[in-house]
């Protein structure tokens, strides 16, 4: 019997998995592809943000970061995980993202869309509670 080429997935479960020499038909799904797929799925950590900002509070947050050079803390979305760092918003890269100054000197090109929350030593919290 030969092998039912898989190639094309851009899983790599589904690429190397093995039929035990029983018949398949490419359209359906078997279980033991299902159980495959559902191996995969489980390794991923899907985070629900718990905090989310309106794209216009946002804007205003991150205009007057830029516009006083206040150290900030960004919490944002990169690939599963939510990440956090503090800097200084340098610049906007268009109209999707920021150039950001990480405080060991880097810098870091932040998504707007990828960021869950803002916070600063100050100013933001008597902001958000208006």
């Amino acid at each position: 019997m030969s092998r039912v080429d898989r190639s094309y997935s851009k899983y790599e479960s589904i690429r190397t998995y093995e039929d035990r020499g029983k018949m398949k038909w490419n359209p359906f799904a078997t279980a033991e592809l299902a159980s495959a797929h559902r191996d995969y799925r489980s390794d991923f950590n899907f985070e629900e943000p718990g905090f989310s900002l309106e794209q216009d509070d946002m804007m205003t947050m991150l205009s007057f970061a830029k516009s006083l050079q206040i150290e900030i803390t960004i919490e944002y979305q990169d690939e599963k995980t939510n990440k956090e760092i503090t800097g200084t918003v340098i610049d906007w890269r268009g109209q999707t993202e920021i150039i950001f100054k990480k405080q060991d000197g880097h810098y870091q090109e932040i998504d707007l869309e990828c960021i869950v929350k803002l916070t600063d030593k100050e100013y933001f919290d008597p902001y958000l509670k208006q």
